[in-house]
């Protein structure tokens, strides 16, 4: 489905518009100040001139805001809930983060003929998990919700880790990276390049949308590049970057940026494919379910 139709208002709708940006970055920092990331600190190559976030050395960028969340849930929450679409890291990086705390992780994933290899791979690295076969995703968010608020130890992430103490983790260790010209990501909820856009105020923001078209307040600042291949769909092996990414993802974004420039442009790379162990798994799932059964049924 083509999306290209994002509403760009310029506002970020993580930042009060009674504070502005210098009170939002002075905020956030100061709600993650008791905070430390246990990753390594982001690892900066340089690609034909472009200055390279290397977060393929990690499970993906959401080990970083998401253990600033996760770290302050209070003991009796135990279960992390999450909606883990066909294609993302986040499923995996909350797995890896919630294991860091001792709690659990289950996901709510939407149902297909074949579970798609980033599904496995939290599956194998040991989620519960529900298949739900749905119209949309806000409609499975909505289903993971209602059975978080009926089981008091678990919490609720929304999709992307839209949280003020991800954003909070986010602006912290961006905060401490020198302030490019420019910034290009891959964006599909836009809780990263909103962030980002708090701890590096005067940088140009680029968003490549890879998803859906961008709602009001979710883009901020940056500037919109709707990719017209599908969300699920890889980019050409001949346009993708120098290293590890995601091909449905980051790797869409690298034919846009301008190389060898005059400029300090730093791209985003917010992970690499992870490793999944036994492809059996592909046999051994059945994640196709009848429509009508978990329409109405939550568990």
């Amino acid at each position: 489905m083509a999306h290209n139709n994002h509403v760009t208002d310029g506002f970020n709708k993580d930042v009060s518009p009674l504070y502005g940006m210098s009170a939002a970055l002075e905020y956030y920092l100061d709600l993650a100040r008791d905070w430390e990331d246990p990753n390594p600190a982001p690892r900066i190559t340089t690609h034909e001139g472009i200055r390279v976030v290397r977060d393929d050395d990690l499970v993906g960028s959401k080990v970083r805001g998401g253990d600033c969340l996760i770290s302050t849930l209070p003991e009796h929450i135990d279960t992390i809930v999450y909606v883990q679409p066909r294609t993302g890291l986040a499923g995996v990086s909350l797995l890896d983060v919630a294991k860091r705390h001792g709690k659990k992780v289950k996901l709510f994933m939407p149902s297909s003929k074949k579970i798609s290899v980033h599904q496995a791979c939290c599956i194998e690295r040991g989620c519960d998990y529900d298949f739900y076969r749905i119209a949309a995703m806000p409609n499975l968010n909505l289903i993971a919700k209602k059975w978080a608020d009926r089981h008091p130890n678990a919490f609720f992430v929304p999709l992307g880790l839209k949280h003020e103490l991800v954003t909070a983790g986010f602006v912290k260790v961006a905060s401490r990276i020198k302030e490019p010209d420019e910034v290009y990501l891959a964006t599909s909820t836009g809780v990263l390049t909103r962030s980002l856009q708090i701890a590096w105020p005067n940088a140009k923001f680029t968003s490549v949308c890879v998803s859906r078209n961008m709602k009001a307040g979710e883009l901020g600042v940056a500037e919109p590049i709707s990719e017209p291949l599908a969300f699920q769909a890889s980019e050409k092996t001949h346009n993708l970057p120098p290293f590890p990414n995601i091909a449905t993802y980051d790797g869409k974004v690298w034919k846009y940026i301008p190389k060898n420039s005059d400029k300090d442009i730093l791209f985003w790379n917010v992970g690499g494919e992870p490793e999944l162990l036994d492809d059996s798994i592909y046999d051994r799932i059945d994640s196709y379910r009848d429509w009508s059964k978990n329409e109405t049924t939550v568990a």
